[in-house]
């Protein structure tokens, strides 16, 4: 993995994107390199948060433009299933994802923060999906996922003009959550890892999952649909986090944590079991 830097914080994974030379553009050897980098995180049971971010001035500034730019229709529709698989393999990791975003965070860029679960930035980033101002679109899940954040008219600006935002007017539409100064942006995203690993793992984990379902992130098959339409119904919706809620009522940390309240403790410790 020669540009990616993985470091294990805490109970947290912080993974750096460091191809200084194409400011972290996305090729795909690096979504290889990536992707294996996720494989230890995944095999690491001790790793509650992970935490993604770049080095230098970009998160992500894009897609290799140099390696994508003779590909058939059919190479290109292979191609894009490898930045695809990515971004749905980290919306769909059991654990948070925090995209801290230090920079550029174009195209493909902005996808895989997209599939993040939080985003927050440093105030010099920028970010946008300009793949029209190319002759083509987003193929790893832009069009899909930034209509769901920040709502279809903003979406639809964004991608039919390529424009992109700062990051004012990113917290301002809901596409981040908050920004830093660049020099604080790590550590900030560290003490918002460590606010999450202080509460049971078990349901923090069965939280992204019930928040996944309901905005149609999980598979519909994880439950029995009382419609056929593409979205789970409020009922489905409400059923779905009930049945995800009432198991952890068989665990220790449901235990530890509802007896601590009531016993006014203020530290409490989970076993995470």
């Amino acid at each position: 993995m020669a540009n990616i830097v993985l470091k294990k914080i805490g109970h947290t994974a912080v993974l750096t994107l460091n191809k200084k030379s194409t400011m972290n553009a996305l090729c795909a050897e690096f979504l290889a390199e990536i992707n294996e980098a996720l494989d230890s995180v995944e095999a690491d049971e001790d790793i509650y948060t992970l935490i993604i971010t770049g080095s230098g001035k970009s998160f992500v500034a894009g897609a290799d433009i140099d390696e994508m730019v003779d590909m058939t229709p059919q190479q290109i529709l292979e191609w894009s299933g490898l930045g695809s698989g990515l971004n749905l393999r980290l919306e769909k990791m059991p654990i948070p994802v925090i995209a801290a975003i230090n920079g550029y965070a174009l195209g493909g860029g902005l996808e895989l923060a997209l599939a993040c679960d939080i985003r927050i930035a440093s105030e010099n980033a920028r970010m946008g999906l300009p793949e029209v101002k190319l002759g083509v679109i987003c193929g790893a899940g832009g069009t899909q996922r930034l209509p769901d954040i920040v709502g279809e008219s903003i979406a639809k600006e964004m991608i039919f003009t390529g424009r992109s935002v700062n990051a004012e007017e990113a917290l301002k539409i809901g596409l981040i959550s908050k920004v830093f100064p660049q020099d604080k942006l790590l550590e900030e995203a560290l003490n918002l890892a460590l606010s999450i690993e202080k509460n049971g793992q078990l349901a923090v984990r069965a939280a992204k999952k019930a928040v996944n379902f309901g905005i149609g992130k999980a598979q519909a098959s994880d439950i029995e649909m009382s419609t056929s339409e593409n979205l789970p119904s409020i009922e489905d919706r409400c059923l779905f986090e009930r049945e995800t809620f009432a198991p952890l009522f068989d665990t220790e940390d449901q235990k530890i944590g509802m007896g601590g309240f009531l016993r006014k403790e203020k530290d409490i410790k989970f076993k995470n079991k």
